[in-house]
């Protein structure tokens, strides 16, 4: 164990280390990305002024000159040093710090000397160097100015001051011994920041021409660990090539400082591992006692031996209940309940829903002399569930008088001394309650075991309900029109071909209605699709409303409906025809935007001997023909109808 310990302090101990100079190289890209957009900004600025300023020097005086103050007023002293203009001779042509100052010969100095020598128009950043006329150390950033012919006329030049990055070395801490430095591709220290500070010293010092960033073939980024040339510390370094710009941006930071937080806490934890291997060997002279202790209880394992044996049975119990083949939902939660109760030794099991304020009892298991059964309510606040749902996990109760909760209501009420309760969740949402209780105290502790029955009987409760809810819904899916709630055609055959065996078995009169809907093409061309299926709700509600519960109403297709009317013969199904007529035509449907007046037509048979359901249905639909041939608005009989459909003398009954 002692070897384990310090096997697994170093292996982190090294992971750690890992993980701290990761943070630290990923600190430093991220500043040195930073610093780059900021010196990029700079010199796009400057270049940009410089484009304006060689436009302006090609005008009056005056012009040029009103541009520089806006320049120094939009980039501040803190940047420029000086604007200044070269002639082609080498000699100072102006200087915003003295426009009337003697000529200087600048011609020895390298911007110059460069735009003197090239053909092309490109921008130059040159060494820090100490100014002739401002008597100070800046960057001389710099264009060509060229006649029309392309030829050289001299230099413009923007002085900027390395003390301006200052500003971005005190935003940051990088501690002691961290720096920021602007390096050009010549190796040459253009600025640097130590200590949130600017370090004036190592500007226009080299740095070794081995360093990564200054290698032809270099990446645009990356990052390395050296010794500095200035101070000897040694330094992680982050870099990042200036595109456009031949400058170098590098963030550094002390390895020393990196690791310094990370030494002194290994140190504490190895002190820490130190005294626990002490006491890991000081607890080596304990383990003879442990095996006395053993023997002690050995007694108490042979005891939970023989529970656990009791839980497997209780879950072998409850398996068998769950792998029932299609057995009712009410009888598999009695048994479930009734399994609990066993295992946990109390009297009442009972599967609640719960909703909003109100308990309402879905299957109960309790003694043949308790009143209590499925559909019993109860005000939630009056039942230890809520506590449960209060807790929103498993709550146990051994003793209820001797508990927090010893003057909630249901003790008042119910004096149950012993409560186990616990969320029952159908498809993720709080579905109701799992709850065991009883008169008693418990008589044994309520252990670990207990606890994961419960949740398992509670999640299969919620598992079987939910399995339950989906049948019934894919049920519905499955035998109902979708729009109207009416039957839909499939389910509408089948149960009329059981209700025609049954009619001809018992000698029972069996009718057929097929109802249309008058000119509903106009309705839809008139008023818009939506509110022809306003129109087709109406109607199928309507038809409810006036037919029988045991009647079978359906929507067919389209517009029309069928009713099957069991136990009834064609002149009471004529007389129903009438109603259903008769209601639809004087109640105008409210849609969004209007009222719907529609009529329909009705077409009427009656089951005879040899009828199968198309016969019964092709002789419906074929009165349902005549009453729109004759007018439409009407019921219409068929004549091929036993002899009661019409009075003596004619043929069919017809209304309208």
């Amino acid at each position: 164990m002692v070897a384990a310990l310090w096997f697994a302090l170093l292996l982190e101990q090294g992971r750690n280390r890992a993980a701290v100079e990761r943070d630290a190289h990923n600190e430093a890209a991220n500043l040195a990305r930073a610093f780059e957009e900021h010196v990029v900004r700079i010199f796009h600025d400057v270049n940009a002024a410089l484009l304006l300023l060689r436009q302006a020097w090609g005008e009056e005086r005056s012009s040029f000159e009103q541009m520089v103050r806006i320049i120094q007023k939009a980039d501040g002293e803190a940047l420029l040093v000086q604007i200044a203009v070269i002639g082609a001779d080498g000699l100072l042509a102006y200087s915003n710090l003295d426009p009337d100052a003697e000529p200087v010969d600048l011609s020895d100095r390298e911007h110059f000397q460069v735009h003197r020598e090239s053909k092309e128009d490109n921008l130059f950043i040159s060494k820090p160097i100490l100014g002739r006329v401002s008597g100070r150390y800046s960057i001389q950033v710099t264009r060509p100015l060229l006649n029309e012919l392309g030829g050289f006329i001299g230099v413009l030049v923007i002085s900027l001051s390395p003390d301006y990055f200052s500003r971005f070395f005190g935003s940051v801490d990088l501690g002691r011994s961290g720096s920021i430095s602007l390096v050009g591709t010549d190796g040459v220290f253009r600025a640097r920041g130590s200590d949130s500070r600017l370090d004036t010293d190592s500007i226009g010092t080299r740095v070794p021409p081995d360093r990564p960033f200054l290698q032809p073939d270099a990446p645009t980024s990356g990052m390395y660990e050296a010794d500095s040339t200035i101070d000897g510390i040694r330094r992680f370094v982050s870099y990042r090539l200036l595109p456009g710009y031949s400058m170098v941006v590098a963030v550094t930071k002390a390895v020393e400082e990196v690791f310094a937080e990370h030494e002194r806490r290994w140190l504490r934890y190895r002190l820490g591992a130190g005294l626990v291997s002490l006491l890991l060997l000081a607890g080596a002279g304990w383990l003879a006692r442990s095996l006395q202790l053993q023997r002690r209880f050995k007694h108490q394992l042979l005891e939970q031996q023989r529970r656990l044996l009791y839980v497997n049975d209780s879950l072998r119990i409850l398996n068998d209940i769950a792998t029932q083949p299609d057995g009712e939902l009410a009888a598999r939660l009695h048994l479930a309940l009734a399994l609990g109760c066993r295992h946990l030794g109390v009297e009442f099991g009972i599967v609640s829903r719960v909703s909003g304020d109100r308990y309402r009892v879905e299957c109960c298991f309790v003694p043949p002399t308790v009143a209590l059964k499925a559909g019993d309510e109860f005000a939630l606040a009056r039942t230890y569930c809520s506590i449960t749902l209060g807790a929103r996990d498993l709550v146990t109760i051994e003793h209820m008088s001797h508990s927090e909760y010893a003057g909630h209501p249901c003790f008042e009420a119910f004096r149950l001394e012993a409560y186990f309760g616990i969320p029952i969740k159908v498809n993720g949402a709080v579905y109701g309650t799992l709850n065991f209780s009883s008169t008693q105290p418990h008589s044994r502790v309520f252990d670990s075991s207990d606890r994961e029955f419960l949740r398992l009987l509670a999640r299969w409760v919620g598992t079987v309900i939910a399995e339950e809810r989906t049948h019934n819904e894919l049920k519905t899916l499955a035998t109902t029109d979708a729009l109207t709630g009416a039957m839909n055609r499939g389910s509408f055959v089948t149960e009329a071909e059981q209700e025609i065996g049954r009619a001809r078995r018992y000698q029972q009169p069996l009718s057929l209605l097929l109802l249309d809907l008058d000119y509903f093409k106009r309705v839809n061309d008139s008023y818009g699709h939506s509110a022809g299926d306003e129109v087709l709700k109406a109607v199928a509600e309507f038809s409810r409303e006036t037919l029988r519960t045991n009647d079978r109403f359906a929507r067919i297709g389209g517009e029309e409906f069928a009713a099957l009317l069991p136990y009834t013969a064609a002149a009471e199904a004529m007389e129903v025809g009438e109603r259903l007529r008769t209601r639809i035509a004087a109640a105008p449907v409210q849609t969004a935007e209007q009222r719907i007046s529609v009529t329909i037509s009705v077409g009427i048979t009656e089951l005879v001997d040899d009828d199968d359901f198309n016969t019964l249905y092709n002789r419906a639909d074929a009165a349902l023909y005549r009453a729109k041939h004759q007018g439409r608005n009407r019921v219409v009989g068929d004549p091929a109808a036993p002899s009661d459909l019409a009075p003596p003398g004619s043929e069919v009954l017809t209304t309208h």
